[in-house]
């Protein structure tokens, strides 16, 4: 038996990449052969795929799809029937690219349409969240499985980078958002609670926005403009960019406070990482937070800045809500490590094809 996993993109540092290695690891630590197919491949996980312009079938093969935006991957799963297994990890409504990337509108826009074209195509089909598996029935899939993203927890216990974590030492209290520099993730009103916050609150704070700043350049740009507009310099407002893992280790390991704007998440592993070092977590309540936070943050139902900035400070500031939500996200970090085991995943597998 060999079992290949198909994505579109295999990047260093995302979510779904990661949670493919995790599995591939696995795979091959339990004496199963594994392969790891993608058209696009980051110089640092290079050595552990193949591209999709050279893979071979071989016989017996099991094939996952990692399922997030269209790609010539599609027309392949269109074509060949077999032993196959779609994960959804859900698509981006094309409107929050709208006026920032064309390109990004047609991808998510025709990434929609095809799926729905998927529907018996896979005799297996997981989705990584709740909230994902409603959007596939909606379009017609039955017989859906839920699984979350797989991350390893130890990982996050390895080395850090002491010398960046420094920068973050200097009496401010440090507020944080992860993640990819999107126009869903709402970075904007990140940076306009900043602002609303030190005029009501206190000075002392800043916010770290950890993640890809080159995925729309020109919402990244626009989140610039916003910045210099409200005055706000590089001790308020810090972009860390692409870092590398210790780094992300680091900016974790400063934050007293993550705080999510975000208006579309199929699952939001951020909220997940922050758990494992018991960040207090302060979510806007939009697709999967509250299924992925499952009780262990502060969930918001609007996005008044005024009350925001006064739940924050509060976090910030009362030692017991502080302690409560870092108990709740341990206890949330200890939940999801059972609840992601590779080797679910795999029984899961084996049950569909060896009955």
């Amino acid at each position: 038996m060999i079992i290949d996993q198909f994505l579109s993109g295999f990047h260093y540092g995302d979510a779904i990449g990661n949670s493919v290695l995790r599995f591939h690891k696995f795979l091959m630590l339990k004496g199963i052969k594994s392969r790891i197919v993608a058209i696009t491949i980051d110089d640092a996980v290079r050595e552990y795929c193949t591209p999709f312009s050279e893979y071979k079938e071989e016989e017996d093969s099991i094939r996952i799809y990692h399922y997030a935006i269209s790609s010539p991957i599609n027309d392949y799963f269109l074509r060949n029937t077999g032993k196959n297994i779609l994960i959804y990890h859900n698509i981006t409504p094309s409107e929050y690219f709208r006026g920032f990337s064309e390109e990004l509108v047609s991808l998510t826009e025709k990434g929609r349409k095809e799926l729905s074209l998927f529907s018996d195509k896979f005799n297996l089909v997981i989705a990584d969240s709740d909230f994902n598996a409603s959007e596939l029935k909606e379009i017609g899939f039955s017989n859906i499985k839920t699984f979350p993203i797989m991350i390893s927890r130890k990982e996050y216990n390895s080395e850090y980078s002491e010398s960046y974590m420094e920068i973050f030492k200097d009496g401010r209290k440090n507020i944080l958002f992860v993640g990819r520099i999107t126009p869903n993730k709402k970075i904007e009103d990140l940076i306009k609670f900043l602002s609303v916050y030190k005029k009501i609150a206190s000075n002392d704070v800043r916010l770290i926005i950890a993640g890809n700043v080159d995925s729309v350049p020109h919402y990244f740009s626009s989140l610039l403009s916003l910045k210099n507009e409200l005055g706000l310099d590089l001790k308020d407002l810090f972009f860390t960019g692409h870092i590398p893992f210790r780094e992300l280790i680091s900016v974790y390991r400063s934050a007293d406070l993550f705080l999510s704007m975000s208006e579309h998440e199929g699952f939001c592993l951020p909220l997940i990482e922050s758990s494992f070092f018991r960040i207090p977590v302060i979510a806007y309540k939009a697709g999967a937070v509250e299924e992925t936070l499952a009780g262990s943050g502060i969930l918001l139902s609007n996005k008044n800045l005024e009350k925001v900035a006064l739940v924050a400070e509060k976090v910030l500031n009362d030692e017991n809500i502080s302690i409560k939500l870092a108990e709740a996200a341990g206890l949330r970090a200890d939940r999801y490590e059972r609840e992601s085991d590779p080797g679910i995943l795999l029984k899961l597998i084996l049950e569909e094809f060896n009955g």
